[in-house]
């Protein structure tokens, strides 16, 4: 397999860069010690010890991003993998200079800006939204194109590679181009399909406002031939499947089911109406048609409750948050004979994220008021109880919400 190298005008300067070497090639990034110089040095200290090597990109993401560096990504434990750090905490250097572009490498952290450790992402696309909120430390000179074709990668729910990318990284001195490309912004929006604002709407059966997409055109031996496997599929406003992830890691013949599934069109979902992004599950036989239930999915509270509430240890017990949503009446207005009653989307930070109403009080003025008030709602996030002593884990929610109408005092 031959991989483009971007060429080098002779008399190029010379610098310490990271060769990165991965089964698909490798990619070489350049430092920014001007405008990180901590994350620098700290990341050049951790590849000097070997400390990357054997290290997996864990997290892959097309249009957007391949992330690695996470020591706990050698072991066999596919369930920790994005959880670990090396023996350092960095302090966030924000740059006012530098933009995400396509190859600009960052430091990925918690919601701390001041928790990023050893772990690296590679941007794939412009992400004018990560400016200044994640330290960038570095710029690919080459290999971005095998960035890409890992991204690609048949992948689990969690953006995993089914099979693991594993990788060993070098400092060497190589020639450097004399431009940096992250100090110019890129056109905003341009290219990023699956994440940010404009993602697909995970599919929710229960939202009245939800036409779900029909099965895919494509029929016959090809289709019948695919097995059961589950995936998860992204479609276009206009049906193309975007994007495939496998719900089963350990799934047989993920490349041709792949390829198989991206050659799909559906008749597209609709919300409130209207042609949606939108990503569901499917067999890879085109049946069972289904909500998506993994990678950060919300979870149907009624559902989640009515079916973990008994466990005996009480492991997976989700604990819900349990608002009260008031919306005071116009001066002279009556109170409605009919409840406004509403789904929400609550993210696992307990942002309202969406909100949908479901039936009406009969007024469309007092309505738009609850929908109002519900998206200004500041929620304690819904948990799930861990096994083994650990913390609940926060989760996106779907909720259930009737508005109550009161007179203002």
């Amino acid at each position: 397999m031959a991989f483009l190298v971007l060429a080098t005008p002779a008399g190029a300067a010379t610098e310490e860069v990271a060769v990165l070497r991965a089964p698909q090639g490798e990619i070489v990034w350049r430092f920014l010690p001007r405008e990180a110089p901590e994350h620098v040095t700290y990341i050049k200290h951790l590849i000097k010890s070997g400390f990357y090597d054997g290290t997996t990109f864990h997290r892959v993401i097309p249009h957007f991003v391949v992330q690695g560096g996470d020591p706990n990504s050698r072991n066999d434990d596919r369930a920790d993998d994005g959880e670990g750090s090396a023996d350092r905490r960095l302090k966030a250097e924000f740059s006012q200079r530098l933009h995400y572009r396509p190859g600009t490498v960052g430091l990925a952290r918690d919601a701390d800006p001041d928790s990023g450790s050893c772990q690296f992402f590679i941007a794939l696309e412009n992400i004018p939204r990560l400016d200044g909120r994640y330290t960038i430390f570095g710029e690919v000179i080459s290999g971005l194109e095998v960035a890409r074709g890992i991204a690609a990668l048949p992948r689990d729910l969690n953006d995993n590679p089914l099979q693991p990318v594993k990788v060993s990284i070098r400092l060497e001195k190589r020639p450097v181009p004399d431009a940096i490309v992250s100090l110019s912004p890129g056109r905003t929006g341009s290219g990023e399909v699956l994440t940010g604002p404009g993602k697909p709407r995970p599919y929710d059966p229960k939202n009245r406002l939800f036409h779900p997409p029909e099965r895919p055109t494509a029929s016959g031996p090809a289709v019948q031939a695919a097995g059961s496997a589950r995936l998860d599929l992204a479609i276009g406003e206009e049906g193309k499947v975007l994007d495939v992830r496998f719900k089963d890691p350990m799934t047989a013949d993920a490349d041709r089911l792949l390829a198989l599934a991206l050659g799909w069109t559906f008749a597209p979902a609709t919300y409130d109406g209207r042609p949606q992004k939108v990503r569901f599950e499917i067999d890879a036989d085109g049946a069972n048609f289904g909500p998506p239930t993994g990678g950060g999915a919300p979870v149907d509270l009624e559902d989640a409750m009515a079916g973990l509430a008994t466990t005996p240890d009480k492991a997976g017990r989700v604990r819900p948050p349990r608002p009260a949503l008031r919306v005071a009446l116009p001066e002279g207005a009556k109170t409605p004979a009919l409840p406004a009653r509403l789904r929400l989307t609550i993210d696992a930070s307990g942002g309202v994220t969406d909100v949908s109403l479901q039936s009406s009080c009969g007024d469309a003025a007092l309505d738009a008021a609850a929908i109002e008030a519900a998206r200004a709602l500041a929620l304690e996030p819904a948990r799930r109880d861990a096994s083994g002593g650990k913390e609940p884990e926060p989760l996106a929610v779907y909720l259930d919400l009737t508005a109550s109408f009161v007179v203002a005092k």
